[in-house]
């Protein structure tokens, strides 16, 4: 009967934390199926200058690198694509007509590049890029700037496009 106990014990020990740690003590709200967001507690995305318009020689003019021209073909709207660097990180830089344009066609799939939502089930196109993955982006007028860490890594960037 000693070992049996002893067994229970063990049981007991290792379950109770298990449930607690399962059920959790933080705030949860009822998943809703539209919503594919992730991360809650993520930095709201920076969106400025909203009737400014943009070219990529403006980027470059800021302090970008400019490497390559990406197709923009998987990208709805976007008028063009281009890889490039700031600072020693890999900066994308995508082109639209305006803001809204940017944000209507454009905000969505940023947001899958870098995480911030999963991608739909059996999504049609996809991410045209060099780099696999960004963890954070900007949209400047018309432009949407995908960073390659952290938003800090290219505020100088965004900050300085006239």
């Amino acid at each position: 009967m000693g070992t049996r106990k002893l067994l229970i014990f063990i049981a007991m020990s290792l379950l109770v934390p298990a449930v607690l740690i399962a059920c959790g003590s933080s705030e949860s709200k009822p998943f809703d199926s539209d919503e594919s967001v992730i991360g809650i507690d993520e930095e709201p995305v920076q969106i400025i200058r909203p009737n400014d318009v943009f070219t990529v020689e403006d980027v470059e003019v800021a302090g970008w690198k400019n490497s390559k021209e990406l197709s923009p073909e998987t990208l709805p709207d976007a008028e063009s694509v281009w890889y490039g660097f700031y600072e020693q990180r890999d900066v994308e830089v995508r082109v639209y007509g305006s803001q809204q344009l940017a944000i209507d066609s454009g905000q969505e799939i940023a947001d899958v590049a870098t995480g911030r939502r999963k991608p739909a089930p059996f999504a049609s196109g996809g991410i045209s890029s060099t780099r696999t993955s960004y963890s954070a982006y900007a949209i400047v007028g018309n432009l949407i700037l995908l960073c390659e860490i952290k938003i800090e890594d290219c505020q100088g960037l965004i900050d300085s496009i006239e």
